[in-house]
């Protein structure tokens, strides 16, 4: 192929792109283009709230909103020429924690706060009440809804509700005890020991004497044994 042969090829394929490029401004340009207020109703059909901003980008191609309501503040983008939402995303949020959460999170302080196991929850308005049975003692943890903080933490006698709310049955308190001394099953009651609750077990042994067992009512834990001749 001759020098000037290829010096119209070249010629002939840059004129096509030349061509196929003024084609596709000329589309471009005649492409109709939705006014602010049209691109806002469009819009304002699908999703509440206030459009505090709209833009024209990608050489007018797309608008770019901000859209305002209680649940946040979202960014929209969406084609200039058909209204079609391209793109959401949320860049704030105004949603509180659920109340669910909400004493989630303050019963992971309460228990940080005294280590033991939640048997009783409560709400107020200002405040989460939690009765926590530690290893010892009956406490009442009060934490703070909005803060998260402990405002009291204090030693508290079981009530006869709270009595009513063991992990454990007595059966399984009983066999506990006798799993632990061995003997015959006497007696079993709730009762109230250093201000915790557990069941007193007392047992007739096969050597004679007596023995009464302490179990912890939440946590199945043996708080004392003491043997009687």
């Amino acid at each position: 192929m001759s020098r000037k042969m290829k010096m119209l090829l070249t010629l002939a394929g840059c004129l096509f792109i030349l061509v196929a490029f003024a084609m596709l401004m000329i589309q471009t340009i005649d492409k109709k283009i939705l006014s602010e207020a049209d691109i806002k109703k469009i819009i304002a059909k699908d999703y509440n709230g206030n459009i505090t901003n709209i833009d024209l980008i990608n050489h007018k191609q797309d608008y770019t909103l901000t859209l305002e309501n209680s649940n946040g503040i979202y960014q929209i983008i969406a084609s200039s020429s058909s209204g079609q939402m391209k793109e959401m995303k949320q860049l704030k949020s105004y949603q509180k924690p659920n109340e669910k959460n909400a004493e989630l999170q303050a019963e992971e302080v309460a228990v940080k706060k005294v280590k033991g196991t939640v048997i009783q929850k409560k709400e107020k308005s200002d405040r989460f009440i939690f009765t926590i049975q530690s290893k010892k003692e009956l406490y009442q943890v009060d934490v703070e809804k909005d803060t998260f903080k402990v405002i009291e933490a204090e030693k508290k006698k079981p009530t006869s509700k709270e009595k009513k709310l063991t992990k454990i049955t007595v059966e399984e308190a009983i066999q506990i005890a006798v799993k632990e001394v061995g003997g015959t099953v006497d007696d079993a009651d709730l009762e109230t020991f250093s201000g915790m609750l557990v069941f007193e077990v007392e047992l007739d042994l096969p050597d004679g004497r007596e023995a009464e067992v302490l179990v912890n009512a939440y946590t199945g834990d043996i708080e004392g044994i003491t043997y009687e001749n």
